[in-house]
């Protein structure tokens, strides 16, 4: 007979692509000041992508006593054609007594009671079109005419040329924040990038290998209401033109700058990372989300700051725990002065980049 579906299966797609789509949208942006009456594409970067074995980032060291935890730092987008030189990092990795990935967050229904959770079977269907539009509403109908303009342009540019599936076509009909993100993954395959780190899959790869312990940190939003929320998924219209817009802004003027960090990540070129425009639209993006009614109702409230104290957790139990951990964190939170590390060291934790080494 056919094996039950357990609750903690039950695909809640419709509800996490939400969170996908705001953490995907979160690379360093930096909000151009552009004239939105002109529908132009700036010309793509003349700054070639490098190619071949790159060596990447130096690792981060975070000490206390006679405990290290090792930080690699992951950057999207990185040049479509290098290929990570991990010689060394893999010899730290081998030798260490646990591996932390970076931190996510987890939307599912195991803390749900059976019965609770078929009960959602009969609005599932609803969540998974979460990504259109209510009632049947296009992009132009919710867009500003002048922002709208801008768009078409970017859209048969990155979009529509040389792509004609059915998915892609009926972009108009998808709300605004995942138009953007699709539009933002063409745009970044366009000039040589992709939006996929090496750094995650040859880490835990390495760990497994030497029999080295991995933690997956990750925050686990518990579903209350799930059943009224998913319910008002496809009614409720998001606070995200402002995504949209800026999202926009980064694709016309920033492409530049996205290929000199690309670069400057794959060479392992920290000044220049540290020098270059480090404003995103990441605020823009997760507040469309996080301030809307059914997330409310899921209780998934004050995310980023319950990822951020369950990955510090992590980090100092594992510190006090092994002698050698090895994490895996994005730039951001690395580099930034109010970021992960900035925290670890306002605790006392001796923090010392690689350009200290």
């Amino acid at each position: 007979m056919p094996k039950l579906l357990s609750p903690s299966l039950i695909p809640m797609r419709g509800l996490a692509t939400f969170a996908i789509a705001a953490n995907l949208l979160c690379a360093p942006v930096s909000q151009a000041q552009t004239d939105t009456s002109n529908a132009t594409i700036a010309p793509l970067a003349e700054e070639l992508m490098v190619v071949g074995e790159q060596p990447g980032p130096g690792m981060w060291k975070i000490s206390k006593g006679n405990n290290t935890l090792w930080v690699i730092a992951t950057h999207t987008p990185v040049p479509q054609n290098m290929k990570w030189r991990a010689k060394g990092i893999k010899e730290v990795v081998a030798g260490a007594q646990e591996v932390l990935s970076a931190p996510s967050i987890s939307v599912s229904t195991k803390t749900m009671g059976f019965l609770q959770t078929l009960s959602l079977l009969p609005v599932l269907p609803m969540a998974m079109e979460g990504r259109k539009n209510p009632d049947g509403a296009r992009l132009k109908d919710l867009i500003p005419a002048d922002t709208y303009a801008r768009w078409l342009v970017l859209r048969d540019k990155y979009i529509f040329e040389n792509n004609t599936d059915d998915e892609s076509q009926d972009i108009e009909r998808w709300r605004p924040i995942f138009a953007a993100l699709e539009l933002y993954r063409q745009a970044i395959k366009k000039n040589g990038m992709v939006t996929s780190s090496p750094v995650w899959k040859t880490v835990e790869g390495e760990a497994k290998r030497n029999k080295v312990k991995v933690t997956r940190v990750v925050f686990e939003a518990p579903l209350v209401n799930a059943r009224d929320a998913i319910r008002d998924l496809n009614k409720t219209r998001l606070e995200d033109i402002d995504c949209f817009t800026k999202t926009i802004d980064r694709i016309e003027s920033e492409l530049g700058v996205m290929r000199k960090r690309a670069n400057a990540w794959a060479r392992g070129d920290i000044d220049v990372l540290r020098g270059l425009p480090w404003q995103d639209q990441r605020e823009a993006c997760t507040s469309a989300i996080q301030n809307a009614a059914f997330t409310q109702k899921l209780g998934m409230t004050n995310v980023a700051a319950k990822i951020e104290t369950a990955w510090i957790a992590q980090v100092e139990k594992s510190i006090a725990t092994n002698a050698v951990t090895v994490a895996v964190l994005p730039l951001g939170d690395v580099v930034s002065k109010t970021g992960y590390l900035a925290k670890l060291r306002a605790k006392g934790y001796v923090v010392v980049d690689p350009t200290d080494e």
